[in-house]
């Protein structure tokens, strides 16, 4: 797990700072079977040093070795992100994700946080906006954790950036490999979207539109990485010379993301392929 939440800071303050700013949990267990009811929670080097609250008693601490698991409160961004983001919010999904990733924090990559998918979310959502130099340094701190998972979607994320950046070359080799052994669906998005653009880039049209195809049929709520693998697919469509679908595949980004880096594309393909369309229909009927 990470470093202290804020760290330097008196204790009586920063419990203070957590209470206000809302952290709750509503309980610790223990690996001793114990279980530990807390109103918020501090970070401290290798401890959770739990605040009762005002009139509580005094605040505890709990080594992060003792603790076989935390449960939280569901957190509210992960249930809205997917439908945000369907409908093209991502700048509002990555505000909040960065402030929701910085009070999930606290409990790092303990079993039952919030952390790592807030984390991955917000990685996703930066890769889709480009912000790639971002999104490498969160993929940096989940390879820290050495958790199996953690680490596989820290790669996919990896992947993914060199794909975007014209560098297919290691997506076309380990993008299947991590698929086969993933246990997220945050890794397998990220891979297969990596995947299909390493297979566009080698005219494997038909392998693309499968890898694309991954988000919307088997991953529904995997959407950060959607506009990619939209776009995506209408290239492989068009490789494929399946120009009604191409097309239908712009117009449905451009319905359905506004506000992505994808859009502009789709906007000035879309009258050239309907233009080749035509071309191409004149020649048949003539």
């Amino acid at each position: 797990m990470g470093g202290g939440l804020m760290n330097g800071t008196p204790l009586t303050i920063a419990i203070g700072l957590l209470l206000s700013a809302g952290i709750h949990a509503d309980t610790l267990v223990l690996k001793n079977g114990q279980t530990v009811a807390a109103q918020s929670f501090l970070r401290q080097g290798d401890s959770l040093v739990v605040a009762a609250g005002p009139g509580g008693g005094p605040a505890t601490s709990t080594p992060l070795k003792e603790i076989e698991k935390v449960e939280l409160t569901p957190s509210p961004l992960l249930g809205s992100a997917p439908a945000l983001l369907a409908t093209g919010k991502a700048a509002e999904v990555l505000t909040d994700s960065k402030e929701a990733v910085k009070l999930a924090e606290v409990f790092g990559d303990l079993p039952g946080s919030h952390w790592p998918d807030l984390m991955v979310l917000q990685a996703h959502v930066l890769l889709a906006t480009g912000g790639h130099d971002e999104a490498e340094k969160l993929a940096a701190v989940l390879e820290k954790t050495k958790k199996t998972d953690l680490v596989s979607d820290a790669r996919a994320i990896r992947l993914l950036i060199a794909a975007r950046k014209g560098d297919c070359q290691p997506a076309a080799s380990l993008a299947e490999p991590l698929m086969e052994g993933a246990t997220r669906p945050s890794t397998l998005a990220a891979a297969s979207v990596a995947l299909g653009l390493a297979c566009l880039e080698g005219k494997q049209f038909e392998n693309a539109l499968k890898a694309f195809l991954e988000l919307p049929v088997f991953l529904p709520e995997q959407t950060a990485l959607d506009g990619i693998a939209q776009l995506g697919a209408a290239h492989a469509y068009y490789g494929m010379e399946d120009y009604e679908r191409a097309i239908a595949a712009l117009e449905s980004l451009i319905k359905s993301r506004p506000g992505t880096p994808e859009i502009s594309t789709a906007q000035t393909l879309l009258p050239e392929w309907k233009r080749r369309q035509s071309v191409l229909l004149e020649a048949k009927e003539s």
